[in-house]
This record gives C-alpha cells, sequence and structure tokens, in this order.
C-alpha cells in the first residue's frame, strides 16, 4: 500500500526534473545559436525538395523558398512519377518566377525502399552547388533561411547542419495534438538529446550538407533502405568526426486539416522508428509523460487532498516549461493558444509510446513494411 504512492510520486518528480531540464537545455541552443561565422562570403547553395503527393498549402510554402535572401542558389524539385500532383505548384512555381534558378527532375525506377532517398538520387546530377540543403516538401521557411543554414559551414569541422521545427497551420483537433505533440514533446527532448546525451540527430525539415561530404559517408546509396534516412544521415556524418550542428533557424512544419487516423499513423510510425533506432531511451521516455503519472499519483493515493496537489503542480510546471520554450525559444505560436489540450496531448503521446511496442508493422505513403531492428525498412 505504502509503495505505489511512493514509486509514482517518484517518478512524477523525475518528470519535473525532467521539463525544467527541457528548459536550461532550450537555453543552450538559444544560446549556442548566436554565435555566426566570421566568414562574410556564404557559398552558393542548390536546395533538393522531393516530392511526393500534394501538401497542405504547397505552393505558397514553396514560394518561401524563392525569396530567400541569399546571393546565389537553385532550387532542385523533383518526383518519381512524372504525372505526381505535387508537381502542379513546382511547375507554377518555375512559370511565376522566370529568372530564379528552378529545375524540375521527373521520372526513375525505384531500386530501394525509401522513395525519398531514391528520388533525391535522381535530383542530385542536377545540383550546381557543392552545399546542399534537403527539405521536406511541407516546410515553410523564413527570408534569412538559407543565410542562417548556411553560416556554420563557415568552420571547416562543421559537416552538417539541421534545423528545428514547429507545427504550423494546424486545423482541427487532430492537427492540434500534432502540433502539441512536436512542440511540447518532440523538440524539447531534442535539446535535451542534443545537450545532455550527446546525440547528434537531423531532421528532413534541414539537411545541409556538401557535396564531397555525401560522397565520404556513401551517398544516398548508402540509407535507401532505412525509414528515418535523416537521423542516419546525421548519424554517418558524425562518425567521420565532422560536427553535426542544430541551426538557430526554425522551421514550419504546414499541417492543415487532418484526420485522427492519419495523424496516428504518422506518429506511430516515428514512434516505432524512434524505438528501433534507440531502444533503451525511449523506453526510459516514460517519464516525459506529466498527465498520465499524475493520473497514476491521484490514484495511488486513494485520491487524497495531497495527491491532487502534488499533481496539479506537476501538471502546471509541466505547462509552464512548455509554454517557456515556446515564447522564448521557438517562437511556436500554438502556445499559449492551445494550452487547454496539453494534457490530452500528454495522454495521446502516452498511448502513442505504448502502442509502438506492439508489432514492427508500419504504413508509409499508402505502402506497408516492417520495420527491422535500427531502422532499415523490410516490404511485407
Amino acid at each position: 500500500m505504502f509503495i505505489l504512492p511512493i514509486v509514482s510520486g517518484a517518478l512524477l518528480l523525475f518528470s519535473c526534473i525532467y521539463h525544467l531540464i527541457t528548459v536550461y537545455c532550450a537555453q543552450l541552443w538559444r544560446r549556442s545559436s548566436r554565435h555566426s561565422s566570421s566568414n562574410s562570403t556564404l557559398p552558393p547553395i542548390t536546395i533538393l525538395k522531393p516530392i511526393r503527393g500534394t501538401d497542405p498549402q504547397q505552393y505558397a510554402s514553396f514560394e518561401t523558398f524563392c525569396n530567400q535572401e541569399h546571393s546565389e542558389y537553385q532550387i532542385v524539385f523533383g518526383a518519381l512519377d512524372p504525372a505526381d500532383p505535387g508537381l502542379d505548384s513546382a511547375r507554377k512555381l518555375q512559370a511565376a518566377y522566370p529568372n530564379a534558378d528552378i529545375e524540375i527532375v521527373t521520372g526513375g525506377a525505384p531500386y530501394g525502399l525509401n522513395r525519398k532517398v531514391c528520388n533525391l538520387t535522381y535530383m542530385l546530377p542536377q545540383a550546381k552547388h557543392e552545399l546542399l540543403v534537403l527539405c521536406d516538401s511541407d516546410m515553410r521557411v523564413s527570408p534569412d533561411y538559407l543565410k542562417q543554414v548556411a553560416e556554420p559551414f563557415g568552420d571547416t569541422e562543421v559537416g552538417l547542419v539541421t534545423c528545428p521545427y514547429r507545427g504550423f497551420n494546424a486545423k482541427g483537433t487532430a492537427s492540434s495534438l500534432e502540433a502539441l505533440g512536436i512542440g511540447t514533446d518532440f523538440i524539447p527532448s531534442v535539446f535535451v538529446a542534443y545537450y545532455l546525451w550527446g546525440v547528434r540527430p537531423a531532421f528532413g525539415s534541414t539537411i545541409a550538407l556538401t557535396k564531397s561530404t555525401l560522397g565520404e559517408i556513401g551517398g544516398f546509396e548508402k540509407i535507401v533502405d532505412e525509414l528515418a534516412d535523416d537521423y542516419k544521415l546525421a548519424e554517418l556524418v558524425d562518425a567521420t568526426g565532422k560536427q553535426v550542428v542544430l541551426s538557430g533557424c526554425v522551421v514550419d512544419d504546414v499541417l492543415g486539416h487532418e484526420s485522427f487516423s492519419e495523424m496516428w499513423s504518422r506518429r506511430l510510425r516515428w514512434a516505432k522508428t524512434a524505438r528501433s533506432m534507440r531502444p533503451g531511451p525511449y523506453t526510459g521516455a516514460f517519464i516525459t509523460f506529466t498527465t498520465p503519472l499524475a493520473i497514476l499519483v491521484v490514484i495511488a493515493s486513494g485520491f487524497c487532498a495531497m495527491g491532487w496537489t502534488l499533481s496539479a503542480c506537476a501538471l502546471l510546471l509541466r505547462i509552464i516549461c512548455a509554454t517557456l520554450i515556446s515564447k522564448r525559444f521557438t517562437s511556436d505560436a500554438n502556445l499559449p493558444r492551445l494550452l487547454p489540450l496539453v494534457p490530452l496531448s500528454d495522454i495521446l503521446s502516452f498511448t502513442i509510446w505504448i502502442a509502438s511496442f506492439f508489432g514492427s508493422a508500419i504504413m508509409w505513403r499508402g505502402e506497408q513494411f516492417r520495420l527491422l531492428r535500427g531502422g532499415k525498412l523490410q516490404k511485407r
């Protein structure tokens, strides 16, 4: 009778400490990201944007890449299917910006299970510049995006630069919960992993690296059967001894309206990927789910006043920490607007975490795969 209240209370305390640590690590990130290169001449850049299908506000998102405060850059759009509907926005953009250096690459037979990586392989020969910026098709960026991404490469020890991201234009409950999952769970955990555990990740929001570094790690062919192609790229670059930099530039992941099943399927895929990549730390992530732990404390305490008080204080601290990170560091507009949904977001994240331990089957872009240990894909 005494063990469960003590254990649940201790777990809730660890959860509170964790959220305080996220704020500290976010501050470290912001402080380190203010240091810019002394190199005043930034290199020309080729942006590679693989396309498969349409995304919410796709043309408007693509257009942000045509209005960069950078002297010389090229944009290469690519799709394996020449009839891919997402190419319509790329062609419209090409017509609207005749002076912009925009290339469109179509066709190519998939030679691996990760279609995006296959697409990038066919796009790469069209890249004119040494510095490459890979960016998913659903991202929207600020005018100084390329400048911020290119600056770290003034240091010859830098091998890869990536950007945190935040949910943008969330429409409906499902998208709002996804935006909260990104801003209050995932990105804070990235800061902790980067600064406390030395994990060097990369995200599809932005991966910047040179052609020479890409060749040194074996090219895109090295990751053509990996689900977490972004994480693997960072892992391979990190293994060369070069730095993987978490940029101070935060980009927008345009969400739009989506069904609960679409959101659930995508987040479950991410969760299973994370579990396959780092099973130990992923298992320990249960202390980050403050609301379920607070509920456990209330039940374990027999619904006494002390249990309710401790749980309420923990939830308040969790919300304050999430809001601080969103307002002061990542400029995530979803908070405080969606504050009432934070407890529900915690419960959803916890449910997805539990579900991720059951089975290795995933659905990705309408195709079924089996996820092997380490993140490698296998066709079902």
